[in-house]
């Protein structure tokens, strides 16, 4: 069955699947603006404080963790060697090699997650600072934060299960050297995202929302319409089940839509469970970041 949905048919489903994709994002912004998740609904002291640490080690850590993620995404774009990767190219409708190098290497959706992964610490440690020095924490701040924190979070579960169990898999699946795969640039955003944002969860006094589920909808949407931007540009897809031609495009698009849907409720669970009992959650959290993680080749294994 998923073979089927990952060929193409006598008809391509591009249409089918921008409507869907459309009707989705318009739902789910009159959602947004109409739920009130919008209003201000944290305190300062959600946004800023630690049950756990001194406000002084938050500010370090959100700063420091924003400091990995934006060293990271800069040494990708600067790194002269750049790296191989195997988009399906458009017209050709094949998968097939090339080398990357500079701006266009932020492209992929892993580089998208891991910047508003950077962006979300960033914006937590202004609030941080702000307050240790004394500085009125602005409204915008209080709203944004938790929309940024838990977006970042679902969508860095969603890249480390696909990279984990599907992109692994597949490129082995048809012998493409996975090395590139295994850089320490690809390990910090495929492993370390979940687990820097595991301990912020931990740590952090955030409090959830469910109308938050909206976001990374949204910024999944976002991703797709890029991914469409970025083939009329370079002329791939840089994840070929990501193709809206595809059999099965609008069922694949709708499925990691859900999947976004369901890690936030995951994420929301474990903020919860953390909340009721710090030791549970610490080894919830722990064995479920464990199970999802690949930080050695498997194919060095073989």
């Amino acid at each position: 069955m998923l073979g089927n949905l990952l060929e193409y048919g006598e008809r391509d489903k591009e249409i089918d699947t921008a409507l869907l994709s459309m009707i989705i994002l318009v739902i789910t912004l009159i959602f947004i603006f109409t739920s009130g998740v919008l209003i201000e609904n944290q305190t300062v002291e959600n946004i800023v404080s630690s049950e756990y640490i001194s406000d002084f080690n938050l500010a370090i850590f959100r700063t420091t963790c924003a400091i990995i993620c934006f060293f990271t995404l800069a040494w990708i774009v600067l790194d002269p060697k750049g790296a191989p990767d195997f988009p399906l190219y458009f017209k050709e409708r094949k998968v097939l090699p090339r080398h990357r190098k500079g701006l266009t290497r932020l492209a992929a959706y892993t580089m998208w997650h891991f910047g508003l992964i950077g962006i979300n610490f960033l914006v937590s440690a202004t609030a941080s600072w702000m307050t240790i020095l004394g500085i009125i924490v602005p409204k915008w701040i209080l709203i944004i934060s938790p929309i940024l924190f838990f977006t970042s979070f679902t969508s860095a579960i969603l890249v480390t299960c696909v990279v984990s169990f599907h992109i692994i898999g597949d490129a082995m699946s048809r012998r493409q050297n996975i090395d590139h795969l295994f850089y320490w640039y690809e390990i910090v955003m495929h492993n370390f995202n979940v687990i820097i944002l595991a301990i912020a969860l931990v740590i952090n006094n955030i409090e959830v929302d469910w109308k938050y589920f909206a976001f990374p909808i949204i910024f999944g949407i976002m991703y797709v319409i890029w991914a469409r931007i970025y083939a009329i540009i370079e002329g791939v897809y840089i994840y070929d089940f990501m193709d809206p031609r595809l059999n099965g495009a609008p069922i694949i698009y709708s499925f990691l839509l859900i999947l976004q849907t369901i890690f936030f409720g995951i994420v929301a669970f474990l903020d919860w469970l953390v909340v009721w009992n710090i030791g549970l959650g610490i080894v919830v959290i722990s064995i479920g970041t464990y199970s999802i993680v690949t930080v050695i080749n498997p194919s060095s294994r073989i």
